[in-house]
């Protein structure tokens, strides 16, 4: 009966000092951290308080968490101790939120610029193009190469006017089958005329990224619940910012119109 009481006693202690900390939501984990008081390992909607001391099973794992009035962090084994002993109501920036361009509508003049390194891609995405740089025709076009099974796959890509399209499942689509994502870590860009003779140029390397739109979904969702109070501009930019920390780099335009179509969010 004793002993009883004192885990009764240990567990209110316990529930006191949590709801006295800011509690943390996981919006997404790359790698495997542990709850060292629970043994359980954080995932996705997982909530924790601040003060918890945190098992990083691999040392390059991370985690973005979320808190209603304290923000966004990405959570490392580096910056654990700094963020379990931060006092101020605001933690240090999960990293630069680049601020939500006025215009998402520009059409894009460096284009190794917008691809080069990891790219985000939508099932369709459709891109502004500066025609006085790379007008587009059926003479002047682009297209996507990469290589599968030992094979080039070469994909002319569509177009209407000054905007360009990637479809994953056209760029995926081989011998009439989709292969999966996973197996392609490489495509590039590149601009062709023809004429008298065919002339390709090379624009730029980058590695595709296709998301899980269940587990995106998710995750979005985690970030919209906790901070659903904030505008329209401040939510925009978190979820962008969060899909560059995890996924790549990402089209506002089309990040845009994907996320009023799926979860309602507008200006």
């Amino acid at each position: 009966m004793k002993k009883n009481l004192i885990f009764l006693l240990a567990v209110c202690l316990y529930s006191q000092r949590t709801n006295a900390q800011d509690l943390f939501t996981v919006i997404k984990v790359s790698g495997n951290i542990i709850i060292e008081r629970t043994g359980f390992a954080l995932g996705t909607g997982t909530s924790f308080a601040q003060n918890e001391n945190l098992l990083f099973k691999i040392p390059e794992s991370r985690a973005a968490v979320i808190n209603p009035d304290r923000g966004r962090f990405l959570l490392t084994s580096e910056n654990l101790t700094d963020f379990r002993n931060y006092k101020s109501n605001y933690l240090p920036s999960a990293g630069k939120i680049s601020t939500r361009a006025l215009s998402v509508n520009m059409a894009i003049k460096d284009l190794k610029d917008h691809f080069e390194g990891n790219y985000f891609i939508l099932n369709e995405t459709g891109l502004k193009i500066d025609t006085t740089v790379y007008p587009m025709s059926d003479n002047r076009f682009f297209y996507i190469t990469y290589n599968y099974a030992n094979r080039a796959i070469n994909k002319k890509l569509a177009f209407n006017y000054d905007t360009l399209f990637l479809k994953k499942n056209e760029l995926l689509a081989v011998d009439g089958k989709l292969i999966p994502d996973s197996s392609i870590s490489e495509m590039a860009l590149m601009y062709l005329v023809a004429g008298e003779s065919y002339t390709a140029t090379p624009v730029c390397v980058f590695t595709p990224v296709f998301p899980d739109y269940i587990v995106l979904g998710q995750e979005i969702s985690v970030i919209l619940d906790q901070i659903n109070k904030k505008s329209y501009n401040e939510k925009y930019n978190e979820i962008s910012a969060f899909i560059n920390e995890f996924y790549g780099k990402v089209d506002d335009a089309n990040l845009e119109r994907w996320l009023q179509e799926n979860f309602g969010l507008r200006e």
